[in-house]
């Protein structure tokens, strides 16, 4: 999905080919959230290309090197790249690979519903957080101690995302 999200997302600011999508990724540092290889990257293409998510639009040819294809996004592609956007705020995906190329690309128009999800997250880890169970055990203490904290983390960083997207 993250892959995904990228070049839906590269590709709704302008026409590429896989090649400078590979460059802006890692000019971007976001080969750091998730695995960048040319495998999965053409994968990605094929995948989006076969949904008619994006298509060819030119051939080109640079000096003596192999011909290569320049994509752009359709419509259809647009509207998959809203829907994948609020899928992560909509199944609470707290991991780097999918949050992090999500918030990247958010747009105006997604901004109401994955606020809402964004909400009902913060509301669900305040919830878990409130549960407290005492252990004979340190191990299973110090665990519950670690997920409260990152719970903690989440809704204190989650709390500024959406500050964020509603002041944008």
């Amino acid at each position: 999905m993250s892959m995904q999200i990228v070049i839906l997302g590269l590709l709704k600011e302008k026409e590429y080919h896989p090649y400078e999508m590979k460059k802006v990724i890692l000019e971007h540092k976001w080969d750091q959230l998730f695995p960048v290889t040319d495998g999965n990257l053409y994968h990605a293409i094929r995948k989006l290309e076969k949904h008619k998510w994006i298509q060819a639009e030119k051939q080109e040819q640079v000096n003596n090197r192999p011909s290569r294809t320049v994509y752009q996004i359709t419509e259809e592609g647009k509207n998959q790249l809203s829907e994948e956007i609020i899928e992560v705020f909509k199944k609470r995906m707290p991991e780097p690979r999918s949050l992090y190329p999500a918030l990247l690309f958010i747009e105006s128009p997604e901004v109401p519903a994955a606020a809402e999800h964004i909400t009902s997250w913060i509301s669900e880890l305040k919830a878990e957080s409130e549960v407290k169970h005492e252990y004979q055990d340190a191990i299973p203490n110090l665990i519950q101690e670690h997920y409260k904290g990152l719970n903690e983390f989440y809704m204190n960083w989650l709390t500024k995302i959406l500050d964020e997207l509603e002041s944008v």
